[in-house]
């Protein structure tokens, strides 16, 4: 199978952790505040190029005016107003709602999937309890119940919804079986989640992101 390396570079997310220790900064008088926030992120992952507006009440994220290719992330924002509905709206599609739910410190990944009947829905990845200084964390979000890839050559199978830890090494080198080898070798240590997903035409893709609570 054919995958696609989703990974943003180092330098680019140094970029947007920095843009967003500014902007906590900016509406906070200290650290302990800082580390109090929560965010979130959207991941899309409908197979197909769809025009999709997401908002937060009336505050759009998206416009729903330019097509959304599957592994679009609109990177980590507050959620606020605070009791806002998070909303997914695309033509021919039921309305993908999700209430207000984030806790302090919380940082999770909320995928937007296609389910059957034509409906969007929002699913909930939370942060891994168990931190480390470096991990990789993986979850198969396929139409595959198991998706066989090979991490640091060796093969793991991932059964659908399920987060596996694959490693707490600083890098890490992985394939989907078939498919060219990848390797996330970054600078310093972070703790990462690999989001596999059905793409357009079925192909496997792949995801990477932090999983680091702000």
């Amino acid at each position: 199978m054919n995958s696609r390396f989703h990974l943003l570079l180092v330098s680019l997310r140094a970029t947007c952790c920095l843009f967003i220790a500014a902007f906590f900064s900016l509406h906070t008088s200290g650290f302990a505040q800082q580390n109090s926030r929560s965010a979130f992120a959207v991941l899309n992952i409908v197979p197909k190029d769809l025009l999709i507006k997401i908002a937060l009440d009336t505050t759009e994220i998206t416009s729903g005016k330019e097509a959304l290719p599957p592994g679009f992330f609109t990177g980590f924002t507050s959620w606020n107003p605070a009791k806002a509905i998070l909303t997914a709206e695309a033509p021919g599609y039921q309305t993908a709602q999700l209430k207000p739910f984030l806790k302090t410190t919380e940082a999770p990944i909320i995928v937007l999937q296609e389910t059957s009947g034509k409906t969007l829905q929002f699913t909930v990845i939370a942060n891994s309890k168990e931190r480390a200084p470096s991990f990789y964390d993986a979850i198969n979000l396929t139409t595959k119940e198991n998706l066989t890839i090979r991490a640091d050559n060796k093969e793991v199978t991932l059964p659908k919804n399920q987060r596996i830890r694959l490693s707490k090494a600083k890098s890490l080198t992985y394939s989907i079986l078939g498919g060219e080898v990848k390797t996330i070798d970054p600078s310093e240590s972070h703790n990462y989640l690999m989001i596999f997903y059905t793409s357009v035409g079925g192909l496997i893709e792949c995801f990477v992101t932090f999983d680091n609570p702000v």
